[in-house]
């Protein structure tokens, strides 16, 4: 039996542990809520600093972007110089770059491009891939070998937006079948592909591929470029796309001209380039206030050769000293635009080898293509620059006088 003082001294001293363990909590738990205060004011002094406004330009980054805003319609077009186009669909979801353009963000233009090769950037909700890619008298034969499609996929899903070079297919159902592997994951890619052309039986055509989930256009946005005094082998397919973003922000419009100068006829084509370029750019700022317009493809040429081209003001491409054919030894694809109005470029572009990023031969490679994928980035949101206006046509410049624009058929492209 325990004495009753014995007994009471050994429950006091129980009290006084489970107080000194009370005491103990109750400290570390202050010390842990002072600490996480003080990281939170640190926190909002810092993005008070950093400024709100770059916190607002950028959209959520979680989950898919919802449908793009609905805008303007295709209207017809003629002036005394000569160039028309016909009327496109009134009811084209597409939109509406004046209205994106009065809503302020910041920019996130850089100084200068990355020099040196570099790697593809992930896809995110802030940003935008545009691609361009000739793969090699594209047809049957290849949409049929199951190593050398699945590498074009692969290439594919990389961008929101790719134009495509050199489709020779005959039968019409080889880039449904394309997009149709592209999309065997889960994926949402469409396309729209121009008419066949060229004056020779090889005929090819030009293609838009593009992620329907992150960027919005139609084959009725689409129209081919055509000059009577045949100047050009094959005239350029100009696509009008959007970016899909989240409501309250302005998406990202921009015009595409897809263009493949003929090898044997370079010499010719390459120095009215200027003047088609120009004529593109006018018409889109006249019937849909777009100044964002972006030349693109196999020009055959390395800008040394660009000659009048590289005279047009603010002129810029993203590829200066990176072979981009597979053999790497030439420069013959490139991405040009105005930089003043298209500051929504972000400074990164590049080459993509096919050699080094499916670790394959040369000699493997070029059952792909004997062209490497080019690529540029660029932001989601449209930003504001005052450099909207394209320069006003000047009758003392020579080139082809434009007398219509023939609208894109819709070919097998998938629902939308």
């Amino acid at each position: 039996m325990v004495p009753q003082s014995d007994a009471c001294f050994e429950r006091s001293s129980r009290m006084g542990l489970y107080a000194c363990f009370r005491r103990i909590v109750h400290a570390f738990s202050a010390s842990i809520l002072r600490y996480l205060t003080a990281v939170g004011i640190l926190f909002l002094s810092l993005v008070s600093f950093l400024g709100c406004d770059f916190v607002e330009s950028l959209p959520p980054s979680s989950g898919l972007l919802p449908q793009g805003q609905a805008g303007y319609s295709q209207a017809g077009y003629s002036t005394a110089q000569g160039y028309s186009t016909a009327q496109g669909n009134p009811n084209e979801v597409l939109p509406d770059s004046s209205a994106s353009r009065s809503l302020q963000r910041t920019s996130f233009r850089p100084t200068e491009t990355a020099t040196g090769p570099l790697p593809v950037p992930k896809r995110t909700p802030q940003n935008t891939l545009i691609a361009s890619f000739n793969i090699q008298a594209f047809g049957e034969k290849k949409v049929s070998d199951p190593v050398v499609v699945q590498r074009i996929v692969a290439i594919l899903r990389l961008f929101d937006v790719t134009a495509i070079q050199e489709v020779r297919a005959m039968e019409q159902t080889v880039l449904p079948r394309l997009i149709q592997l592209v999309n065997a994951e889960g994926a949402r890619y469409d396309f729209i592909l121009g008419p066949r052309l060229g004056r020779s039986n090889s005929k090819e055509q030009y293609c838009y591929i593009y992620d329907t989930t992150r960027i919005v256009s139609s084959p009725s946005a689409s129209y081919t470029v055509n000059d009577t005094a045949d100047l050009l082998h094959r005239e350029p397919l100009v696509g009008r796309f959007a970016t899909r973003v989240p409501p309250g922000y302005p998406p990202f419009t921009f015009s595409l001209m897809n263009i493949h100068t003929d090898p044997g006829e370079v010499k010719q084509e390459l120095p009215v380039m200027h003047t088609v370029l120009r004529a593109v750019r006018e018409y889109e700022w006249s019937t849909a206030r777009e100044d964002d317009v972006m030349m693109m493809g196999d020009l055959n040429a390395a800008p040394s050769k660009f000659g009048n081209l590289a005279q047009v003001p603010g002129i810029y491409w993203v590829i200066n000293d990176q072979p981009t054919n597979t053999r790497r030894t030439e420069i013959y694809d490139n991405i040009l635009f105005d930089r003043g109005p298209t500051n929504e470029f972000i400074g990164r572009a590049g080459v993509l080898e096919m050699t080094k990023i499916f670790g394959i031969s040369i000699d493997e490679a070029l059952k792909v293509s004997d062209h490497n994928p080019i690529w540029a980035e660029f932001t989601s949101v449209e930003q504001p620059s005052p450099y909207s206006v394209p320069p006003a046509h000047s009758n003392n410049q020579a080139g082809p006088a434009l007398t219509t624009q023939v609208p894109v058929q819709a070919v097998g492209g998938q629902t939308r």
